[in-house]
């Protein structure tokens, strides 16, 4: 097994290993890594989905989609983000392909699974990368009043007019989680943060723009190219990412896995409300689910 870094930015890659090989010892130290480095790339990975089911329900409980129209028809915890059909002509998952929104994926859930798998199955011709980008507020160079008051707040999320497969209710996070297994803190805040638990609209809107202004940096930024049989594997909790635009063909596989609570840090969620039936779309960015 060689482990590099993939950028100067964040993440590694992992080559000469096949994970569906690897024992639970394995498996342990693999998530340390990514503990340790926020995202892991596995490179000429060859997996079906009853595989990487399999592969994922060895690192944890997994959770579906929050778009029905992703679900892998055999195995529901497995979702498509793809742009192909079937033989029918239907979609075989969910298609976007612009550039997304800067997000960490379920966030509008109570408790959300916060490790994450992309599987690439057809990379896109033109575009289609998946952009990371790290939330250590040691490294984006925040400063400690900034910190404590993310400390003390509580960041607001709730699903995207077209999650039909979640909840409908308006939950919150601690905006500042600290890891069991290193300490590094990282800001829960991205592009789909509602408001902050205690501060009015305009505080909040200044302490989102302050946090994301900082993070949202070009040096700080990992794009990845994707190639047939990358597998990723990251967290979450101390990343953001987003789809940049494709054209083409692209079909990724992905999954949500629930990270274990003494390697990784996890959301404690707590209900703010449901949401009121028959509600407009509200500026919950349409990406605030599954696509990457």
């Amino acid at each position: 097994m060689k482990v590099e870094p993939l950028s100067d930015a964040l993440g590694v890659q992992v080559s000469g290993v096949a994970l569906q090989d690897c024992s639970s010892g394995e498996l342990t130290d693999l998530l340390r890594l990514v503990e340790q480095a926020g995202l892991v790339v596995f490179r000429r990975q060859s997996l079906d989905d009853r595989e990487m089911h399999s592969l994922a329900r060895r690192i944890g409980p997994l959770e579906e989609s929050s778009r029905k129209v992703c679900l892998s028809p055999d195995f529901p915890q497995i979702s498509y983000l793809s742009n192909l059909r079937d033989e029918s002509g239907d979609p075989i998952g969910f298609a976007g392909a612009d550039t997304d929104y800067w997000h960490s994926d379920q966030q509008h859930r109570e408790n959300p699974a916060t490790l994450a798998v992309l599987y690439c199955v057809v990379p896109a011709v033109s575009g289609g990368a998946t952009s990371f980008l790290p939330t250590e507020v040691g490294a984006m160079g925040l400063d400690e009043r900034t910190v404590a008051e993310l400390a003390a707040r509580r960041a607001v999320y709730e699903p995207a007019f077209n999650h039909d497969n979640a909840p409908q209710i308006r939950v919150s996070h601690p905006a500042l989680l600290v890891s069991p297994a290193s300490g590094k803190r990282c800001a829960y805040v991205s592009d789909n943060t509602l408001e902050f638990t205690g501060l009015d609209a305009e505080q909040s809107r200044q302490l989102k723009a302050t946090v994301v202004h900082r993070m949202i940096r070009p040096s700080r930024v990992y794009s990845h190219r994707w190639a047939t049989g990358d597998f990723a594997l990251y967290d979450n909790a101390q990343l953001l990412h987003r789809r940049e635009e494709f054209r083409g063909r692209r079909w990724l596989k992905a999954t949500k896995i629930f990270a274990p609570k003494d390697i990784f840090a996890v959301p404690a969620g707590e209900v703010v409300t449901g949401l009121p039936a028959g509600r407009s779309a509200s500026r919950v960015m349409e990406v605030s689910g599954d696509v990457s």
